[in-house]
């Protein structure tokens, strides 16, 4: 009798689906459920339901369900795999993603799906594993194909990420093609690629592309949504106004503060202002990360001879006094993170002639009042990290109070970010503590970079980590701060 209902219910769930009336389908799929708990088709039936009507959470607990009352099939881990990512729950797609591979080890696409979400979930080696497992399988694949150049780049190859490009016969510009040219050197094809593939406001299209000849009528360059780009490509200003009689930068406006005290920068607007007044009378515009390209930059002219960015003087007085800079232990600025996590600072542990000074703005649940001159340290760490309290970066304008708070410090040591840029941009010094895999102004090797020229670099090695750079990092830090 009970077969007989569910076997109703079914036939009803496939009517309403085929009516794409997803919520009832789901519905009548958890009826069934409930009279045969472990009826695997139906629990798959009232996923695809549930994706279909755009609910991928919902998914993912008919698919758990399915798994586990099936373990081993293939289709079930792969179907679990694709809800999770489009869930954003990385990691746990691609583990879905290997247990299906390894019920289908021949299976040239789930080992393309599994490089693809291994990449996404930021595991870049992994992801080129599968990749080449896939193309081995399959030479002609085409996630594996189109997928290896990016997983190469992101995995600190360039040489052979520009190799998996050429092979793949794309001729797009991409950004990771992008990225692992420059990191080999390749200024003018990568800096090509980057131009190309700016996205374009509705207003730029109203005027011609500069072409970086001189120009009598003020320029306006705009900047995408990522400050790191600002940062990086802050260089190129200074010589882009050498050119032109006015230059107009165009930024997300809680960097527009910020972003006007950039050398070479006539004026700042916010990208969500009306231009209409300033596109009339422009001359030409131009993206950021373009103007290397139309300048024909090379890594030699990003060698910055001077700082390329002022702190404001009032605000760098305000957190200079909060902390009780520059009297008594010289006080570095500190920045974890991306592969450096708080708990990883203990190799700081025992240091006495010097202060650490946390950069980031911190949720208040992670901070604790402290007998330090703010009043504020980090809360959990290993080491005393003191904070500059929770009402540092609180303003609508970004990372104002970051640089004016660096340029008070006697040095930085941080990971890849822009308060290390910043520091760069200050001219002042520190250290910087680089994945194996970094963006193009790292360069691939070496101590130094033109880009940020007071600053110096040390690398993650082969099966090392971040902390273990830190003993290093305090040494030359006491070398720069007592010379």
């Amino acid at each position: 009798m009970t077969e007989t209902v569910v076997d109703q219910l079914l036939a009803r769930a496939a009517a309403a689906e085929e009516a794409h009336r997803w919520i009832e389908a789901v519905a009548l799929y958890e009826v069934a459920l409930v009279r045969s708990p472990d009826h695997v088709p139906a629990m798959l039936g009232a996923a695809a339901a549930a994706r279909a009507n755009g609910d991928h959470a919902r998914a993912v607990v008919f698919l758990t369900r399915a798994d586990r009352t099936a373990p081993g099939r293939a289709d079930i881990a792969l179907a679990l795999g694709e809800a999770l990512a489009a869930t954003s729950r990385l990691a746990e797609a691609a583990a879905a993603f290997e247990r299906a591979r390894a019920a289908k080890p021949l299976d040239a696409g789930l080992a393309a799906r599994l490089g693809a979400a291994r990449l996404a979930a930021g595991d870049a080696p992994g992801a080129v594993s599968a990749f080449e497992a896939a193309l081995r399988l399959d030479p002609a694949e085409p996630r594996a194909v189109g997928g290896l150049g990016p997983a190469l780049a992101s995995a600190g190859r360039p040489l052979a990420a520009v190799e998996a490009f050429r092979r793949s016969g794309d001729p797009r510009p991409r950004v990771e093609r992008a990225a692992a040219l420059l990191a080999l050197g390749d200024m003018a094809g990568g800096f090509a690629d980057l131009d190309a593939i700016a996205a374009r406001p509705v207003w730029a299209t109203k005027l011609q592309a500069w072409d970086g000849f001189p120009l009598d009528r003020p320029l306006l360059v705009w900047a995408g949504g990522d400050p790191l780009d600002l940062a990086a490509f802050a260089a190129a200003l200074p010589l882009a106004r050498s050119l032109v009689v006015d230059l107009v930068l165009v930024v997300p406006k809680p960097f527009v503060r910020l972003a006007s005290a950039l050398a070479g920068v006539s004026r700042v607007v916010a990208d969500n202002d009306d231009l209409g007044g300033l596109v009339e009378t422009a001359g030409a515009a131009a993206p950021l990360v373009g103007l290397p390209h139309r300048l024909g930059l090379t890594a030699g002219s990003f060698a910055a001879t001077s700082p390329l960015l002022a702190a404001e003087p009032m605000l760098a007085d305000r957190w200079s006094a909060r902390l009780d800079l520059g009297r008594g232990r010289p006080a570095v600025g500190l920045v974890w993170g991306g592969g450096l996590p708080l708990a990883d600072l203990t190799p700081l542990a025992g240091i006495a002639d010097l202060r650490f000074v946390a950069l980031e703005r911190l949720p208040s649940a992670t901070l604790a009042r402290s007998s330090s001159p703010s009043g504020w340290e980090v809360a959990g760490a290993p080491i005393r990290v003191e904070h500059p309290g929770p009402d540092f970066e609180a303003g609508i304008d970004a990372r104002v109070d970051c640089a004016a708070l660096i340029s008070r410090l006697d040095a930085v040591i941080a990971v890849d970010g822009l308060p290390l840029r910043l520091g760069g941009l200050l001219g002042r010094p520190g250290v910087a503590l680089l994945p194996m895999a970094t963006s193009w102004i790292w360069r691939v090797e070496g101590g130094k970079t033109p880009s940020y020229p007071s600053l110096s670099l040390l690398r993650q090695t082969s099966g090392g980590s971040l902390s273990a750079l830190l003993p290093e990092a305090v040494q030359r830090i006491r070398s720069m701060v007592h010379d």
